[in-house]
Protein backbone atom coordinates (compact mmCIF):
# COMPACT_ATOMS: atom_id res chain seq x y z
CA UNK A 1 0.00 0.00 0.00
CA UNK A 2 1.35 3.42 -0.37
CA UNK A 3 2.11 6.04 1.68
CA UNK A 4 -0.47 8.34 3.18
CA UNK A 5 -1.04 11.80 2.55
CA UNK A 6 -2.92 12.46 5.71
CA UNK A 7 -4.35 16.18 5.34
CA UNK A 8 -5.11 16.47 8.95
CA UNK A 9 -2.01 15.44 10.16
CA UNK A 10 -0.19 18.16 8.24
CA UNK A 11 -2.79 20.74 8.91
CA UNK A 12 -1.95 20.30 12.64
CA UNK A 13 1.51 20.85 12.33
CA UNK A 14 0.90 23.53 10.38
CA UNK A 15 -1.08 25.31 12.85
CA UNK A 16 1.70 24.91 14.84
CA UNK A 17 4.09 26.95 12.94
CA UNK A 18 1.24 29.53 12.31
CA UNK A 19 0.65 30.05 15.80
CA UNK A 20 4.77 31.10 16.29
CA UNK A 21 4.18 33.20 13.82
CA UNK A 22 1.05 35.00 14.62
CA UNK A 23 2.92 35.93 18.28
CA UNK A 24 5.90 37.14 16.39
CA UNK A 25 3.31 39.59 14.53
CA UNK A 26 1.87 40.48 18.08
CA UNK A 27 5.63 41.21 19.35
CA UNK A 28 6.08 43.88 16.89
CA UNK A 29 2.75 45.67 18.11
CA UNK A 30 1.26 44.51 14.71
CA UNK A 31 -2.53 42.85 14.29
CA UNK A 32 -3.95 39.42 12.86
CA UNK A 33 -6.71 39.60 11.68
CA UNK A 34 -9.09 38.73 8.80
CA UNK A 35 -12.02 40.07 7.46
CA UNK A 36 -14.90 38.36 5.57
CA UNK A 37 -18.03 39.54 3.35
CA UNK A 38 -20.69 37.00 2.90
CA UNK A 39 -24.57 37.87 1.63
CA UNK A 40 -27.53 35.81 2.58
CA UNK A 41 -29.43 33.84 5.40
CA UNK A 42 -27.96 32.40 7.93
CA UNK A 43 -28.61 28.40 7.63
CA UNK A 44 -26.94 28.05 4.11
CA UNK A 45 -23.29 25.97 3.52
CA UNK A 46 -21.56 29.09 3.35
CA UNK A 47 -22.26 30.37 6.26
CA UNK A 48 -21.10 26.74 7.74
CA UNK A 49 -18.26 27.46 6.53
CA UNK A 50 -17.59 30.91 7.97
CA UNK A 51 -18.62 29.80 11.49
CA UNK A 52 -15.59 27.15 11.61
CA UNK A 53 -13.21 29.59 9.79
CA UNK A 54 -14.11 31.65 13.05
CA UNK A 55 -13.18 29.02 15.13
CA UNK A 56 -9.86 28.14 13.51
CA UNK A 57 -9.01 31.86 13.41
CA UNK A 58 -9.57 31.91 17.15
CA UNK A 59 -7.28 29.20 17.51
CA UNK A 60 -4.39 31.09 16.30
CA UNK A 61 -5.28 34.12 17.75
CA UNK A 62 -6.42 35.49 14.69
CA UNK A 63 -9.05 38.31 14.69
CA UNK A 64 -12.33 37.00 12.65
CA UNK A 65 -14.45 40.02 11.77
CA UNK A 66 -18.09 38.53 9.70
CA UNK A 67 -19.54 41.54 7.74
CA UNK A 68 -23.20 40.22 7.02
CA UNK A 69 -24.80 41.65 3.72
CA UNK A 70 -28.83 40.51 2.92
CA UNK A 71 -29.56 38.58 0.14
CA UNK A 72 -30.71 40.45 -2.31
CA UNK A 73 -27.22 43.07 -2.03
CA UNK A 74 -26.28 44.89 -5.23
CA UNK A 75 -23.10 44.95 -6.97
CA UNK A 76 -22.45 48.37 -5.35
CA UNK A 77 -23.51 47.44 -1.69
CA UNK A 78 -20.84 44.84 -1.80
CA UNK A 79 -18.18 46.25 -3.81
CA UNK A 80 -18.64 49.54 -1.52
CA UNK A 81 -17.64 47.47 1.53
CA UNK A 82 -14.78 45.93 -0.51
CA UNK A 83 -13.10 49.09 -1.14
CA UNK A 84 -14.48 50.22 2.46
CA UNK A 85 -12.21 47.88 3.78
CA UNK A 86 -9.05 48.46 1.39
CA UNK A 87 -8.96 51.98 3.18
CA UNK A 88 -8.89 50.64 6.79
CA UNK A 89 -5.23 49.65 8.04
CA UNK A 90 -6.59 47.12 10.92
CA UNK A 91 -8.01 45.23 7.98
CA UNK A 92 -4.40 43.07 7.26
CA UNK A 93 -6.82 40.36 5.19
CA UNK A 94 -10.05 40.11 3.11
CA UNK A 95 -11.77 37.45 1.46
CA UNK A 96 -15.20 36.98 -0.35
CA UNK A 97 -17.63 34.48 0.57
CA UNK A 98 -19.42 32.66 -2.28
CA UNK A 99 -22.28 32.59 -3.86
CA UNK A 100 -23.10 36.49 -4.30
CA UNK A 101 -26.67 37.07 -5.00
CA UNK A 102 -28.09 36.59 -8.12
CA UNK A 103 -26.85 38.89 -11.12
CA UNK A 104 -23.52 39.88 -9.30
CA UNK A 105 -20.52 38.85 -11.11
CA UNK A 106 -17.72 37.29 -8.52
CA UNK A 107 -14.76 38.45 -10.50
CA UNK A 108 -16.11 41.64 -10.52
CA UNK A 109 -16.01 41.81 -7.13
CA UNK A 110 -12.83 39.87 -6.15
CA UNK A 111 -10.52 42.06 -8.46
CA UNK A 112 -11.36 45.37 -6.38
CA UNK A 113 -9.89 43.49 -3.37
CA UNK A 114 -6.76 44.99 -2.27
CA UNK A 115 -3.68 42.39 -3.48
CA UNK A 116 -1.83 42.91 0.06
CA UNK A 117 -5.13 41.83 1.22
CA UNK A 118 -6.31 39.34 -0.87
CA UNK A 119 -5.45 36.03 0.69
CA UNK A 120 -7.77 33.88 -1.52
CA UNK A 121 -5.52 34.60 -4.50
CA UNK A 122 -8.11 35.99 -6.78
CA UNK A 123 -6.90 39.58 -7.76
CA UNK A 124 -5.23 39.63 -11.04
CA UNK A 125 -2.78 41.05 -9.70
CA UNK A 126 -1.72 38.25 -7.48
CA UNK A 127 -2.58 35.66 -10.25
CA UNK A 128 0.07 37.61 -12.40
CA UNK A 129 2.95 37.22 -9.32
CA UNK A 130 2.46 33.60 -9.63
CA UNK A 131 3.00 33.48 -13.19
CA UNK A 132 6.08 35.84 -13.31
CA UNK A 133 7.23 33.60 -10.06
CA UNK A 134 7.00 36.65 -7.42
CA UNK A 135 6.07 36.28 -3.88
CA UNK A 136 2.76 36.90 -3.69
CA UNK A 137 -0.99 35.55 -1.93
CA UNK A 138 -1.63 32.39 -4.28
CA UNK A 139 -4.78 30.68 -4.43
CA UNK A 140 -5.17 28.17 -1.40
CA UNK A 141 -5.80 25.02 -2.70
CA UNK A 142 -2.90 25.42 -5.28
CA UNK A 143 -0.79 26.20 -2.06
CA UNK A 144 -2.03 23.52 -0.10
CA UNK A 145 -1.30 20.67 -3.69
CA UNK A 146 2.39 22.14 -3.54
CA UNK A 147 2.91 21.47 0.48
CA UNK A 148 1.48 18.46 0.63
CA UNK A 149 3.62 17.36 -2.92
CA UNK A 150 6.92 18.90 -0.58
CA UNK A 151 5.64 17.11 2.58
CA UNK A 152 6.64 13.30 0.52
CA UNK A 153 10.10 14.54 0.44
CA UNK A 154 10.18 14.53 -3.66
CA UNK A 155 10.75 18.25 -4.09
CA UNK A 156 13.00 18.75 -1.16
CA UNK A 157 17.00 18.38 -3.02
CA UNK A 158 15.81 20.32 -6.37
CA UNK A 159 12.30 20.78 -6.67
CA UNK A 160 11.03 18.64 -9.00
CA UNK A 161 13.52 19.09 -11.69
CA UNK A 162 13.28 15.63 -14.31
CA UNK A 163 9.94 14.85 -12.72
CA UNK A 164 6.54 15.07 -15.09
CA UNK A 165 3.36 16.62 -13.24
CA UNK A 166 0.32 16.23 -14.95
CA UNK A 167 -2.61 18.27 -13.74
CA UNK A 168 -6.05 16.84 -14.67
CA UNK A 169 -8.67 19.58 -14.84
CA UNK A 170 -7.76 23.31 -16.16
CA UNK A 171 -9.90 25.27 -13.88
CA UNK A 172 -9.46 29.11 -13.56
CA UNK A 173 -9.36 28.73 -9.37
CA UNK A 174 -7.59 25.40 -8.83
CA UNK A 175 -6.08 23.72 -12.09
CA UNK A 176 -4.53 26.05 -13.72
CA UNK A 177 -2.63 27.92 -10.70
CA UNK A 178 -1.39 23.96 -9.53
CA UNK A 179 0.24 24.15 -13.38
CA UNK A 180 1.66 27.22 -12.71
CA UNK A 181 3.10 26.40 -8.88
CA UNK A 182 4.49 23.09 -10.43
CA UNK A 183 6.02 24.88 -13.03
CA UNK A 184 8.06 27.07 -10.52
CA UNK A 185 9.17 23.94 -8.83
CA UNK A 186 10.84 22.72 -11.88
CA UNK A 187 8.75 20.29 -13.07
CA UNK A 188 7.46 19.21 -16.62
CA UNK A 189 4.39 19.75 -16.31
CA UNK A 190 1.30 18.35 -18.87
CA UNK A 191 -2.05 20.59 -18.27
CA UNK A 192 -5.25 18.39 -19.19
CA UNK A 193 -8.89 18.75 -19.83
CA UNK A 194 -11.90 17.08 -20.75
CA UNK A 195 -10.52 17.48 -24.81
CA UNK A 196 -6.76 16.17 -24.13
CA UNK A 197 -5.64 13.46 -26.53
CA UNK A 198 -4.49 10.26 -25.34
CA UNK A 199 -4.81 11.32 -21.66
CA UNK A 200 -4.70 8.06 -20.14
CA UNK A 201 -0.83 7.75 -21.73
CA UNK A 202 0.01 11.69 -20.32
CA UNK A 203 -1.60 10.28 -17.09
CA UNK A 204 0.62 7.02 -16.57
CA UNK A 205 4.02 8.91 -17.34
CA UNK A 206 3.17 11.27 -14.45
CA UNK A 207 5.70 11.20 -11.86
CA UNK A 208 2.86 13.57 -9.26
CA UNK A 209 -0.45 13.60 -10.37
CA UNK A 210 -3.28 16.10 -9.86
CA UNK A 211 -6.07 15.03 -10.19
CA UNK A 212 -8.46 18.35 -10.23
CA UNK A 213 -11.47 17.41 -12.93
CA UNK A 214 -14.16 17.30 -10.21
CA UNK A 215 -15.46 14.54 -11.58
CA UNK A 216 -16.33 11.31 -9.20
CA UNK A 217 -13.83 8.07 -9.69
CA UNK A 218 -12.24 9.87 -12.91
CA UNK A 219 -8.88 8.30 -11.96
CA UNK A 220 -8.64 4.75 -11.84
CA UNK A 221 -5.53 2.10 -11.61
CA UNK A 222 -4.85 1.94 -14.96
CA UNK A 223 -4.73 6.11 -14.78
CA UNK A 224 -1.09 5.76 -12.93
CA UNK A 225 2.05 4.01 -12.68
CA UNK A 226 3.80 2.58 -9.30
CA UNK A 227 5.76 5.04 -7.05
CA UNK A 228 3.51 8.01 -8.23
CA UNK A 229 2.51 11.27 -5.76
CA UNK A 230 -1.32 11.01 -6.97
CA UNK A 231 -3.00 14.15 -4.79
CA UNK A 232 -6.86 14.31 -5.06
CA UNK A 233 -8.33 17.68 -4.85
CA UNK A 234 -11.95 16.91 -6.25
CA UNK A 235 -14.61 16.32 -4.08
CA UNK A 236 -17.67 15.21 -4.75
CA UNK A 237 -20.93 13.77 -3.14
CA UNK A 238 -22.78 10.71 -4.37
CA UNK A 239 -24.93 8.25 -3.58
CA UNK A 240 -23.96 5.02 -3.09
CA UNK A 241 -25.99 1.79 -3.39
CA UNK A 242 -27.34 1.63 0.07
CA UNK A 243 -28.88 5.09 -0.58
CA UNK A 244 -26.43 6.99 1.71
CA UNK A 245 -24.87 9.84 0.59
CA UNK A 246 -21.11 10.04 0.96
CA UNK A 247 -17.81 12.48 -0.40
CA UNK A 248 -15.63 10.81 -2.98
CA UNK A 249 -12.79 12.57 -4.65
CA UNK A 250 -12.07 12.09 -8.24
CA UNK A 251 -9.66 9.05 -7.55
CA UNK A 252 -10.90 5.47 -7.03
CA UNK A 253 -8.95 5.55 -3.84
CA UNK A 254 -8.88 1.57 -3.22
CA UNK A 255 -7.83 0.70 -6.88
CA UNK A 256 -5.44 3.35 -7.21
CA UNK A 257 -3.60 2.39 -4.01
CA UNK A 258 -2.96 -0.94 -4.83
CA UNK A 259 -1.62 -0.22 -8.25
CA UNK A 260 1.13 2.37 -6.47
CA UNK A 261 2.46 0.07 -4.55
CA UNK A 262 4.72 0.98 -1.55
CA UNK A 263 6.92 3.35 -2.96
CA UNK A 264 4.04 6.11 -4.07
CA UNK A 265 1.74 8.39 -2.01
CA UNK A 266 -1.80 9.25 -2.11
CA UNK A 267 -4.37 11.72 -0.43
CA UNK A 268 -7.30 10.20 0.94
CA UNK A 269 -10.91 12.57 -0.01
CA UNK A 270 -12.02 13.31 2.66
CA UNK A 271 -9.29 14.51 5.01
CA UNK A 272 -6.48 15.38 2.09
CA UNK A 273 -6.17 18.66 0.44
CA UNK A 274 -9.28 20.23 2.61
CA UNK A 275 -7.68 20.34 5.79
CA UNK A 276 -4.37 21.84 4.40
CA UNK A 277 -6.46 24.36 2.31
CA UNK A 278 -8.07 25.85 5.51
CA UNK A 279 -3.75 26.02 6.85
CA UNK A 280 -3.12 27.86 3.71
CA UNK A 281 -5.55 31.04 3.91
CA UNK A 282 -4.45 31.22 7.45
CA UNK A 283 -1.22 31.14 6.41
CA UNK A 284 -1.83 33.67 3.85
CA UNK A 285 -3.97 35.45 6.36
CA UNK A 286 -0.51 35.75 8.42
CA UNK A 287 1.93 36.75 5.48
CA UNK A 288 -0.24 39.52 4.83
CA UNK A 289 0.04 40.68 8.59
CA UNK A 290 4.12 39.99 8.14
CA UNK A 291 4.01 42.16 5.28
CA UNK A 292 2.31 44.78 7.34
CA UNK A 293 4.81 45.09 9.80
CA UNK A 294 7.67 44.33 7.50
CA UNK A 295 8.89 40.93 9.00
CA UNK A 296 8.28 40.12 5.29
CA UNK A 297 8.57 42.62 2.18
CA UNK A 298 6.30 42.96 0.08
CA UNK A 299 5.85 41.45 -3.36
Amino acid sequence: MPRLLDGKALANHLREQLARRVAAVHARGGRVRLDALICGGEDDAAHVYAANQGKQCAQLDIEYRLHELPGGAKYDDIAGRVLLLNTQTDVTAMMLHLPLPEGVDAYSVQRLIAPEKDVEGVNPANIGNVVYGRSSLAPCTALAVVKMIEHTGASRQSGLRGKVAVVVGAGDVVGKPIAVLLMRMDATVISCNKWTPGIRDLQTRADVLVAAAGVPGLIGPDDVKPGAIVVDVGVSRVTGPDGKTRTVGDVQFDAVSARLGDQGWISPVPGGVGPVTVMMLLENVVTAAERAVGIQERP
